[in-house]
């Protein structure tokens, strides 16, 4: 005779059987399917309004940083080059998650394949961790700046 035990969750009794809950029967999905904003898919094409042209932005604002670094020699310095990596980073997050957005908004592509999903997962969070990393760099520039202002041209050179 097998032992049945009860769980209270949000004021239910779900029976579950002791066996049953250490086992876990996990296969990869192929594909997930995406909502979008449940409720509102009516407007879903006034919504993406603004995820579109805020992408534009910042694809036109980054772009424009990295035109104008590369193209002016006395932008060459390492407070240019954080700015010009925190540009590719931006890029890259924005690129690796807005187009699914939009397609979602647009034309109702609400599918998204497991790899798809993994891939989009590295990248959102891989450059997450290298942007903050750029930040601590940027503050340690700032701190040699002014805690060691004579020395931080010998400190902080364009190639360290």
């Amino acid at each position: 005779m097998q032992e049945r035990l009860f769980c209270i969750r949000v004021g239910h009794l779900l029976p579950f059987s002791m066996p049953d809950s250490n086992t876990t029967h996990f296969t990869n999905p192929s594909t997930f399917i995406l909502q979008g904003i449940p409720g509102l898919e009516a407007a879903h094409v006034w919504i993406s309004i603004p995820f579109c042209a805020m992408y534009i932005l910042s694809i036109l604002g980054n772009v424009t940083t990295l035109f104008i670094v590369k193209r002016e020699p006395s932008l060459h310095e390492p407070m240019y080059y954080f700015l010009c990596m925190l540009a590719i980073t931006d890029l890259v997050l924005c690129t690796s998650t807005i187009p699914k957005l939009l397609s979602i908004f647009w034309f109702n592509s609400r599918e998204i394949g497991f790899s798809a999903c993994l891939t989009q997962l590295y990248f959102v969070h891989t450059f997450s961790v290298i942007e903050s990393g750029i930040y601590v760099a940027m503050a340690f520039d700032r701190y040699v700046a002014i805690c060691d202002p004579l020395r931080h041209s010998t400190i902080l050179t364009n190639n360290v």
